[in-house]
């Protein structure tokens, strides 16, 4: 046994069946279609191992889990009967096939043993019979801004639904409200989603852009046109859902020293539709602090750039804030990330990351490529001012802001 590799036969066993429903079940390619794309090598080689398994019962729970990957009853029993299957060289192969695309894979699995499939769904109908938390206190001048970038134009109100729960997540903390501020760019043809938003955010900005959905310009949008004196600032996808101590936690890191901007997350949990409804009425409704992994499930994607950033706003200008060039989703947050590395030092914490479920946006190329890909990394040198709103308007239109 290689001292690489671990002798504890619960974790392997866990590696096999979490390689197995990553292979199997459709919502882990929808999570994060590139990177399920890079892991097909290794968790295929997983169920092939597992299709070839000399023990008659064991394979026919491996069978029973590629079949319905989304029960845990299914899950749990086939990884205790792993764990527990004496040494043979079919056992021994498929452990090995585990580790090896545990070692390699960017798309991990989560499921507590309480995870209910049958949770009630949640719309944004739901969401906005709530009131809205509180909103910055007249007079305030916030150090501390959160932009959200946000477009929903054809979800069926997922996209709203769940920038309704962040909203309201983010009200709901143990942070001062006086000490920071939100602000929420909607980038459409028309300000599609105002009257409903505008309520929940201190700054509702509208960047008007009929075409591809730009968030690097979006988020510039953002941070440049809100005032206030702001020397910390919060890159948020609008489908995170926070815990209450998430900006307090994250606002006192910049007290150690050389800390620039860090990534609060390592791994992005992607909750499943079930599992995104449970988590929205437990914490917005039900006004949990923080939630139980336990009754989660999703998948988690292992070190994504940019879903929540946190960064001083002088190393946020110095770089010229995200790069424009980028249309549609891919590539934009690794360029941040690069370029803020570069610049200032860059921490990683290993703090929860809850993404809400949504219909998938990311697209690759026919060549298996990001759409954003031509663009060479680390390249952006902004001519002109960022962020600004009418950017993208004709001549002779204009974009609005409330």
């Amino acid at each position: 046994m290689s001292a690489l590799s671990p002798t504890d036969r619960n974790l392997l066993a866990a590696t096999v069946a979490d390689s197995m429903v990553v292979a199997a079940d459709p919502d882990a390619r929808t999570s994060g279609l590139y990177y399920w794309e890079l892991a097909r090598p290794f968790t295929s080689a997983v169920v092939d191992a597992a299709r070839a398994l000399a023990d008659d019962a064991l394979r026919a729970l491996a069978l029973a889990l590629l079949d319905a990957p989304a029960e845990p009853g299914r899950y749990f029993r086939f990884r205790t009967a792993l764990a527990d299957a004496p040494p043979s060289p079919t056992v021994d192969a498929l452990l090995a096939h585990g580790w090896r695309a545990e070692c390699n894979s960017r798309v991990g699995y989560l499921v507590g043993r309480d995870h209910a499939l049958d949770a009630a769904p949640i719309t944004a109908d739901d969401l906005r019979r709530i009131a809205p938390g509180p909103r910055k206190p007249p007079g305030a001048s916030p150090e501390v801004l959160v932009v959200v970038p946000f477009r929903d134009r054809d979800t069926g109100g997922k996209r709203l639904r769940n920038l309704l729960a962040c909203l309201a997540a983010v009200a709901d903390q143990s942070f001062p409200r006086s000490g920071y501020q939100v602000t929420v760019v909607e980038s459409d043809a028309a300000p599609r989603w105002r009257e409903v938003v505008a309520p929940y955010a201190d700054h509702y900005l509208f960047a008007e852009k009929p075409t591809t959905f730009n968030k690097s310009w979006a988020v510039n949008a953002g941070i440049v046109n809100t005032p206030g004196p702001t020397q910390v600032i919060c890159i948020l996808d609008a489908d995170v859902l926070v815990d209450r101590d998430f900006i307090a936690r994250n606002v006192a890191r910049f007290t150690r020293p050389g800390t620039g901007g860090h990534l609060p997350y390592r791994n992005m949990t992607c909750l499943t539709a079930a599992a995104t409804a449970w988590a929205i009425d437990a914490r917005v409704r039900g006004r949990a602090a923080e939630l139980d992994p336990g009754r989660l499930r999703g998948f988690q994607l292992r070190r994504p750039p940019g879903c929540c950033v946190w960064v001083r706003g002088e190393a946020f200008h110095r770089i010229g804030g995200m790069d424009e060039r980028y249309e549609g989703w891919g590539g934009e947050d690794n360029d941040f990330a690069y370029r803020l590395d570069v610049a200032v030092p860059v921490d990683h914490h290993d703090d929860w990351l809850l993404h809400m479920y949504h219909p998938p946006a990311s697209l690759l190329r026919d060549d298996g490529e990001l759409v954003n890909a031509h663009i060479p990394p680390l390249s952006w040198r902004p001519d002109r001012p960022i962020g600004a709103l009418d950017r993208f308007v004709p001549a002779d239109g204009s974009a609005s802001r409330a």
